[in-house]
């Protein structure tokens, strides 16, 4: 038979791991975001100085093949460090990925204990 303060403790038990749960969602969410903000902002940066150098090098009033030997060496390492944050951000989501996991089997571990 079941009684009224059993089910009380199991119904707070659920209460206080749903709420823990949802909190750590929370936190791993919000991490998540600013870290990602973070990424985009040093891309927007790169590609802000690629632009002001761009720009620095017409002003220099050179050839026109200084101009375009100027130009492909900003596209060029442009490139390069976009194709490093790419990494970057590959990694980072890499990482993400595991944490959600992890909460993941942590929630999914918690839930067993309504079986015993």
């Amino acid at each position: 038979m079941v009684n009224f303060t059993d089910n009380m403790g199991l119904y707070k038990e659920v209460g206080e791991k749903s709420f823990k749960g949802i909190s750590s969602l929370g936190q791993i969410n919000l991490n998540a975001w600013q870290k990602l903000a973070q990424k985009q902002m040093e891309i927007f940066s790169l590609a802000t100085e690629a632009g002001i150098s761009s720009l620095k090098s017409l002003g220099d009033k050179p050839d026109f093949q200084q101009i375009s030997s100027q130009q492909a060496e900003i596209t060029k390492q442009l490139g390069e460090e976009i194709s490093s944050k790419n990494q970057e951000l590959l990694e980072l989501t890499t990482e993400l990925r595991d944490e959600y996991i992890a909460f993941t089997e942590e929630q999914i571990s918690g839930i067993n204990f309504l079986n015993r």
